[in-house]
């Protein structure tokens, strides 16, 4: 792992605006490996049960479940409770950042099998400071963060949903972040499409190290919280979530699972010294 000179260059992975970067003689400037996974504990097969707030329970069992992140961020500041800013990029420094930049043609950031608690590595390796840190970003793209034209699946699901009075719901899903998800009556600056891509802020104290790597930890349980999947639209033999928020089966489980993919609490990092 070599000193590095420059934090947060966007790279192709870009924002209106770039952020502050941390470059002082106090703290070292370091390359470092950063990989995403599931969460740690899970195992084969992925079954839970998860209740809405009915209090009916379902009995889940995954399949699939793949999540495409584009970039992570690191950040020496929390948002002040209650702040209004509409910027995208966090107040602050910057401390870490891995860009997920593509390597000989391949495609960028990196597809995570969140059934899988091991670590899957990012393209290219991380680059950030020893400086404290407090909050992560994930950046959910395939390109562009303010560009409307990305199709880039970034959530693919599938699995059974069953329930004690004999329901059984095959399902299957997947979500973009482009043109979709652009409110119709979105004003200059109001409401940027980056917005809906940054899971942000991530509360953490990981701070890059001079050896090991960062790891991002993603729950897939979490993504089905208060899922009713009684309400999911019937598609020939199996049933789906709704990737498009105008249609009339964009209903309860589509907007509950798009609205735990950008839940922070889905989300954890750790720096993992044998990475």
């Amino acid at each position: 792992m070599r000193p590095y000179a420059l934090v947060c260059a966007l790279g192709v992975v870009t924002a209106a605006s770039a952020p502050a970067c941390v470059g002082t003689t106090e703290y070292q400037l370091f390359d470092f490996p950063a990989a995403a996974a599931g969460a740690a504990d899970i195992t084969s097969p992925v079954a839970f049960d998860e209740s809405t707030t009915d209090g009916h329970v379902w009995h889940v069992v995954l399949t699939q479940a793949t999540l495409h992140i584009g970039a992570v961020y690191l950040n020496q500041s929390a948002p002040v409770s209650g702040s209004q800013d509409t910027q995208c990029i966090l107040p602050g420094t910057y401390t870490a950042e891995v860009l997920g930049t593509p390597v000989d043609g391949g495609p960028s950031g990196v597809d995570v099998d969140l059934l899988s608690p091991a670590p899957q590595l990012f393209p290219t390796p991380g680059h950030g400071s020893t400086y404290p840190t407090l909050v992560g970003q994930v950046w959910l793209t395939g390109g562009d963060i303010d560009s409307t034209s990305d199709v880039t699946k970034i959530l693919v699901v599938a699995g059974t949903a069953t329930d004690d009075a004999g329901a059984n719901i095959p399902f299957e899903g997947s979500i973009t972040i482009g043109t979709n998800r652009v409110p119709k009556n979105q004003t200059t600056g109001g409401n940027p499409i980056c917005k809906q891509r940054i899971v942000s802020p991530i509360p953490t104290t990981v701070s890059v190290q001079s050896t090991g790597g960062l790891l991002v930890r993603i729950d897939a349980k979490r993504l089905f919280v208060n899922v009713d999947f009684s309400q999911l639209a019937k598609f020939s033999s199996t049933y789906g979530f709704s990737d498009d928020p105008t249609s009339a089966g964009y209903t309860q489980p589509s907007i509950n699972l798009y609205s735990n993919l950008r839940s922070s609490g889905t989300y954890s990092f750790s720096w993992e010294p044998s990475l």
